[in-house]
């Protein structure tokens, strides 16, 4: 996990979160963290290093605006994508292209 690609999901159900999780970590390359909340998204973003921001399921447009702002400010590298369903394959797609490994 040192050094995997980690990933930041913002999403507010629980059980989206879960699947999402879970599928980004069955890659050894990636390592994903799930928060539900704008405020515990900015914490973790000022606590530690993130390559990407997923923003899922449950938040306005507003909030997903603040969130990507935000994490510009902090990491001016940090990617940005929505994931809002599709399937694996297409969450797979999308993370790969928002990498540049696509």
């Amino acid at each position: 996990m040192e050094n995997a690609t980690r990933i930041l999901v913002v999403c507010t159900h629980q059980g989206i979160t879960e699947t999402i999780l879970r599928l980004i970590n069955n890659n050894p390359a990636w390592h994903a963290t799930g928060v539900s909340t704008v405020s515990d998204a900015e914490k973790e973003l000022n606590d530690t290093s993130y390559e990407l921001l997923l923003l899922g399921n449950g938040l306005s447009a507003d909030e997903e605006l603040q969130l990507s702002t935000s994490a510009k400010s902090i990491n001016d590298a940090i990617k940005v994508i929505q994931h809002f369903g599709g399937g694996s394959g297409l969450l797979f797609a999308e993370i790969y292209e928002a990498l540049g490994r696509g």
